[in-house]
């Protein structure tokens, strides 16, 4: 997603990073790391121009797998490990279910939705989803609790993606790797 955490994590991917570009302010860049840790944690760190430039450290665990079609994934996490933002360290329970993109010409991903529960600092209620057009072109659309973020992604390649966002507000332009596929 864009910035809301999911219950899904990195698979197979081991390693996500995101590298963007805030249009109106080039000072103020924003960068996204994933880590996943074995098969049920996965560790972030981000930098972004709209934490005024502080590095956040979160973790998240995996509970439960998502079994497409069947029963969602869930996980739990805390964002903001050394309380270091505005809003401070937050605690979540996040939920993910796919639903197959079927029709005349199946696609190769499926229609994604994410729920959330925050507590503390984190927003009470998110909500995500994920719609592919095609099999290179996808929607993302998120509502954090606080704002309503938009992204159109162009994945030419399953490791490689170009995105062009709308997040609080603001206009990004990011291009984000996936390693380790498996």
């Amino acid at each position: 997603m864009i910035e809301i955490p999911t219950g899904r994590p990195l698979y197979p991917q081991s390693l996500k990073v995101e590298l963007g570009l805030l249009r109106t302010d080039r000072s103020r860049e924003r960068w996204l790391v994933n880590w996943r840790v074995g098969d049920y944690v996965e560790l972030s760190a981000a930098r972004s121009g709209f934490t005024n430039a502080k590095e956040l450290v979160g973790v998240q665990i995996n509970l439960y797998p998502e079994l497409p079609n069947y029963a969602p994934g869930i996980s739990v996490g805390v964002t903001d490990l050394f309380n270091r933002s505005a809003h401070g360290r937050g605690y979540y329970l996040a939920l993910s279910y796919s639903v197959p993109t079927l029709g005349e010409t199946p696609l190769d991903y499926d229609l994604r939705f994410h729920l959330g529960f925050g507590f503390k600092e984190m927003p009470p209620l998110f909500v995500g989803f994920e719609i592919p057009l095609t099999n290179h072109l996808f929607v993302l659309a998120e509502h954090t609790g606080r704002d309503i973020n938009a992204a159109l992604v162009w994945q030419p390649i399953p490791s490689l993606q170009v995105r062009a966002s709308i997040i609080q507000r603001r206009t990004s332009w990011s291009l984000l790797i996936q390693l380790g596929e498996e």
